[in-house]
């Protein structure tokens, strides 16, 4: 394997160096086609220069006031719509530093008189909006508050009443209805946005504290101070003039007030954006034409960059012909190598240079055969029981056929021992799987040490079956070798007390014999061993017995 580690190799050449000089050809090539272009380039600079000094600033001039209109119209309508004091507050310095930043590009624009006109026209609205807006959310915190107070008045009332041991519950509790008809009343009454829907409400109300009154008049002595007090506070928190209803009503006018003064503050924006839309539009047709005049003079320069173009095309289109040969191909032929490898082939293409590519190739096929050898060592892994450390069937098959070729030639004996622990189901069932693995590893080696020559082999079979492979051993041999385990057995006395045949594991063997082994074959002489195993078992375990020819 050592022979195969791949060398420093002394290269005549190299990719990357094929590579580089490409590239650099083509870096080349590009900076004269940039020199080209920047020398047709230079027959209407002239016309750029004026274009950009006077039309396009102009049209950036537009696009500001452009988006600072729009930008206006969204922050006036979030103005009209304001939840509190802190956003309505934001919002009114946006709008100023919106306002300023017109204001600056007008001047610089130089606009007509109506423009100015109508940009002063919207900053006074604009600050009618906000003293309007400032003073519906100050209505709409006080009837918050107010109704906040009604709640906490309504708590009151039923903690107090709560923890009084009323004689007549059923008056006190009509009183109680009544007083939170007139809670659940004044909370549609915050909630509404139609005057005339408030105004009813507030008839209710009146209506509501009547029979209010009314259910007072019945409750005892010791309870009608406590709520006359409570139907007065809550009168006053309803009915007067810094109560919740007039100060909805206060408050649903001026909100009608400034929606619409929001919606005059967005007609003036609206009018102000189409005043510079127009005055954009006249910008852009001189744009246009000037781009005209340019693009006429691009189309002439182009036809004479084509050239240059078709050049640098036919040199790339050379360069990746001769990348694909010296690498694109190789690094297929290579993959194809790899592939082969893989599924165990050798591989179809002789990859030869000095370069990075050969390289490449050399270190796989060294690794290829670093994989071929750990392969090997594995499929000699495989031929082992994980459990008791014997071979396992796969090694005794392949062993036995050596061991019948090789007393086909020796003309020898050759005997095979099948083996099974007795009763080991019911050993499992009671001492658990556990111990069972445990008492197979004791069983195998007690095989182990009873078969002992070199040439013999003992396996696992599966389960708790073994099998044993006895070259240039006879019938009277393998009595011996039978006789010798069942002792070792006996002697190790491992614990079973559910074993038919005796208190401790026990094995029963089965022997199959044959001088000849040129009349012998793997299956008959596995049968025969098996045979002769059932026959042992039938004799009552814990012995063996031969197979009959």
């Amino acid at each position: 394997m050592n022979s195969l580690k791949p060398t420093p190799v002394r290269r005549r050449y190299s990719i990357t160096m094929m590579l580089s000089l490409t590239s650099l050809l083509v870096l080349l090539l590009f900076i004269a086609m940039a020199v080209l272009v920047q020398n047709r380039l230079g027959s209407f600079q002239n016309l750029l220069q004026n274009i950009t000094g006077s039309a396009i600033p102009a049209v950036v001039q537009s696009s500001k006031v452009y988006s600072q209109i729009n930008q206006l119209l969204y922050l006036t309508e979030a103005l009209s719509r304001s939840p509190s004091q802190a956003v309505r507050h934001n919002l009114y310095q946006d709008i100023q530093l919106n306002l300023q930043g017109l204001q600056s590009l007008t001047k610089e624009w130089q606009t007509g008189f109506y423009q100015n006109a109508q940009l002063v026209a919207l900053t006074e609205e604009i600050d009618n909006l906000n003293q309007l807006m400032s003073e519906r959310l100050e209505l709409q915190s006080k009837v918050q508050s107010s109704q906040q107070q009604i709640y906490q008045l309504y708590e009151q009332v039923q903690l107090y009443t709560s923890k009084l041991a009323l004689a007549d519950e059923e008056r006190h509790s009509q009183w109680l209805l009544e007083f939170a008809a007139v809670v659940t009343l004044s909370g549609k009454a915050s909630d509404s946005n139609r005057v005339m829907q408030l105004r009813q409400l507030k008839q209710q109300i009146e209506q509501q504290m009547l029979r209010l009154r009314q259910a007072r008049a019945v409750l005892p002595a010791n309870q009608l101070e406590l709520a006359e007090q409570s139907d007065l506070q809550l009168r006053s928190l309803l009915l007067e003039s810094e109560g919740l209803l007039p100060l909805r009503e206060q408050q649903l006018a001026i909100g009608g007030r400034a929606t619409g003064r929001g919606n005059f503050v967005r007609n003036l924006v609206l009018d102000y954006a189409r005043l510079a839309e127009n005055s954009a539009y006249d910008i852009s047709g001189t744009v246009l034409a000037d781009a005209a005049q340019i693009q006429q003079q691009l189309q002439q320069d182009n036809r004479q960059i084509l050239s240059g173009a078709l050049l640098v095309i036919v040199f790339l289109l050379v360069a990746i012909a001769l990348i694909h040969r010296r690498v694109v191909r190789r690094l297929e032929q290579l993959n194809h190598n790899v592939l082969l490898q893989v599924q165990g082939k050798a591989a179809a293409h002789q990859i030869e240079g000095h370069d990075e590519i050969a390289a490449i190739a050399r270190s796989f096929a060294y690794f290829a055969s670093t994989v071929a050898a750990q392969q090997q060592e594995l499929q000699q892994l495989s031929y082992t029981d994980s459990l008791t450390g014997l071979a396992n069937r796969r090694a005794f098959e392949q062993q036995f056929h050596q061991a019948l070729v090789q007393a086909q030639r020796q003309q020898w004996p050759l005997t095979l021992l099948m083996i099974d622990v007795d009763c080991f189901k019911a050993y499992n069932d009671h001492y658990g799987h556990k111990a069972g693995d445990d008492t197979l590893v004791r069983v195998a080696a007690l095989l182990q040490q009873g078969i002992n020559r070199g040439s013999d082999l003992v396996a696992r079979y599966g389960g708790e079956e073994f099998i044993a492979i006895l070259p240039d051993t006879n019938a009277a041999g393998a009595s011996a070798i039978a006789s010798q385990l069942l002792l070792l057995f006996r002697q190790a006395a491992l614990p079973h007390q559910f074993n038919q045949a005796t208190d401790h594991v026990s094995i029963s063997i089965g022997i199959c014999c044959v001088d000849e082994a040129s009349k012998a074959d793997y299956d008959s002489m596995l049968r025969r061993a098996d045979n002769a195993l059932y026959q042992a078992k039938a004799n009552g375990r814990n012995g063996f017995a031969f197979s009959e020819h």
